[in-house]
């Protein structure tokens, strides 16, 4: 059900250092940057600008979300399956993605890093991680409450949310979401999904636009 390429893509991004940089190869598969002068060449030759990165990255995050969110619609996800192959299989898939794009996070800061005299890019990187940051946030409390049905949690560990101060990504906090109220979170799955959605919207076109340019 997850398309192999989006978790190399996710695992790819995770693994970006400070002042490095990526591209995209015919593929569709994100490659680091190694070679520093090959890689000018590369992206003078092929017109692979920051742009151009800031775009491919912000696709693998949409495509990321699309896909937990069409896990959540599943007709399965009802804790009348609870006990069902398929139920089982979506809480697994869902913490799978929540961990490839918790790590793809912290390679996307990294990228900030690269690209921090440049207030456009930066600013781009951050309305990225902000949308991401919101659906880990919703995904996991959703997850923990699908999981709240099962036997034997899929999650081997406690999952945490991460509120990040977009001006200073090295002061961080977390906070466990452990004594959440089932009907709450039950209640925020079936009215907070507009607000993934309106950030991801926003977050397209101005990315589209600046590909454009």
């Amino acid at each position: 059900m997850i398309p192999d390429k989006l978790l190399i893509n996710l695992k790819i991004i995770s693994k970006i250092q400070k002042n490095g940089r990526i591209a995209r190869s015919c593929d569709g598969i994100i490659s680091l940057e190694n070679d520093v002068f090959y890689q000018f060449i590369k992206r003078f030759v092929t017109n692979d600008s920051r742009k151009q990165a800031i775009f491919e990255i912000n696709s693998v995050i949409n495509e990321c979300i699309d896909i937990l969110q069409y896990i959540l619609n599943s007709k399965y996800m009802n804790k009348n399956f609870n006990q069902s192959d398929e139920y089982i299989k979506n809480c697994e898939n869902i913490n799978l993605l929540l961990s490839e794009m918790e790590a793809a996070r912290c390679g996307i800061e990294n990228l900030k890093f690269t690209y921090q005299n440049d207030p456009n890019i930066v600013s781009q990187i951050d309305i990225i991680i902000l949308k991401t940051n919101t659906a880990l946030k919703d995904m996991y409390n959703k997850l923990y409450y699908f999981e709240s049905f099962l036997q034997t949690p899929t999650s081997t560990q406690p999952k945490f949310i991460r509120n990040d101060n977009l001006s200073n990504t090295e002061s961080l906090s977390y906070q466990y979401h452990t004594n959440q109220n089932k009907d709450e979170i039950d209640h925020k799955y079936e009215t907070d999904k507009v607000e993934i959605d309106q950030n991801k919207d926003e977050t397209d076109n101005e990315t589209d636009d600046n590909v454009d340019e």
